[in-house]
């Protein structure tokens, strides 16, 4: 399973998955009276979303080292959320989702730390959602 990117950055550590959401068309229908039936227009796809969950996780030498380390990625993860950048998602199937935006990328719960080997980890769980503008 592939570890999900937007724009060719890394949005989780560790323990990703995601969602697609469907696609559905664009259409626009008249009735005419005295016909039976409706006339129908296509007018291609709607956008949709993409729900993406994973962890992040990060260490340090103590505690509050790990934590600080935790809190700066989750700024530069967050960073991307601008509104502007279009660009690809690829999943955690490794499958290629053009035209996306980034719309919001949180933590869903509070973040923990722990010993182990040394150094201390902080992880925290994350959700990232997306709009595939073009699908």
């Amino acid at each position: 399973m592939a570890n999900p990117t937007f724009d060719g950055e890394s949005l989780f550590s560790k323990a990703a998955t995601d969602t697609p959401g469907p696609i559905a068309a664009r259409v626009q229908t008249e009735t005419m009276p005295g016909v039976d039936g409706e006339f129908i227009q296509g007018h291609g796809t709607a956008a949709r979303d993409i729900v993406a969950t994973g962890w992040l996780e990060a260490s340090g030498s103590t505690p509050s080292a790990a934590h600080a380390a935790l809190k700066a990625m989750l700024r530069s993860k967050q960073a991307l959320v601008d509104g502007q950048t279009v660009a690809t998602y690829v999943g955690t199937d490794a499958h290629d989702y053009d035209h996306c935006v980034l719309l919001a990328y949180e933590p869903q719960d509070k973040a923990r730390t722990s010993a182990g080997g040394g150094s201390f980890r902080a992880v925290v769980p994350v959700e990232a959602v997306l709009r595939q503008v073009a699908p």
